[in-house]
């Protein structure tokens, strides 16, 4: 499914650009037009967002978060973001956000559906998994991996990144596939070293 609006988004057919005969066939692109329509429909701009109070009270105190909340998205570029997941949610009718916290600050990013694995009945059921790709250059710089792993994956890595047609994306960096696991899963899968 995924496929299938990433090739109609690129004007392309999922069954290949010609026919039984061998002629192009056209295509009549009216995906791209609804999309653009939705997301102007539902953006959501960083002044739309504001801190109600609860009670009249709180008024002056929410009044002072909104100012804080307004300069931190200032800040920390949250008008991309919201750019960014309103344009997903229009494209593929939800979308998946991922906030982490580097060097003390909060960084909030779109996860792209193509790079997730998840259920499809149930999000929350099952952990999701994430596809991270990387240089081996990032890789070496991950000092909470152990180092002779990450060589070992780097000698044996056999990853290439293809498009839809099965052309290779990527022409200059080797990327390595790894699997990165958000959810909740049972503690008997932490291993600890018994030394």
């Amino acid at each position: 499914t995924i496929e299938t609006v990433d090739a109609y988004l690129n004007s392309k057919h999922i069954s290949g650009s010609t026919d039984s005969l061998g002629r192009d066939k056209p295509f009549f692109n009216i995906v791209t037009a609804a999309t653009n329509i939705w997301y102007r429909a539902t953006a959501i701009d960083r002044k739309d967002i504001r801190i109600l109070p609860d009670k009249s009270t709180n008024v002056s105190i929410a009044f002072i978060a909104t100012i804080l909340l307004q300069k931190w998205m200032k800040e920390s570029r949250f008008g991309m973001f919201l750019n960014e997941w309103g344009r997903s949610l229009a494209r593929y009718g939800s979308t998946v956000t991922k906030f982490v916290e580097q060097d003390g600050e909060l960084v909030p990013t779109v996860v792209p559906w193509n790079r997730m694995i998840v259920d499809p009945i149930d999000f929350d059921a099952l952990p999701r998994i994430e596809k991270v790709y990387m240089t081996p250059s990032q890789l070496r710089k991950m000092d909470l991996y152990d180092q002779d792993v990450v060589e070992d994956l780097i000698e044996n890595s056999r990853t290439v990144r293809k498009t839809l047609d099965g052309d290779q994306k990527d022409n200059q960096a080797k990327f390595i596939e790894l699997y990165e696991i958000h959810g909740e899963l049972p503690s008997y899968l932490l291993k600890e070293d018994e030394e």
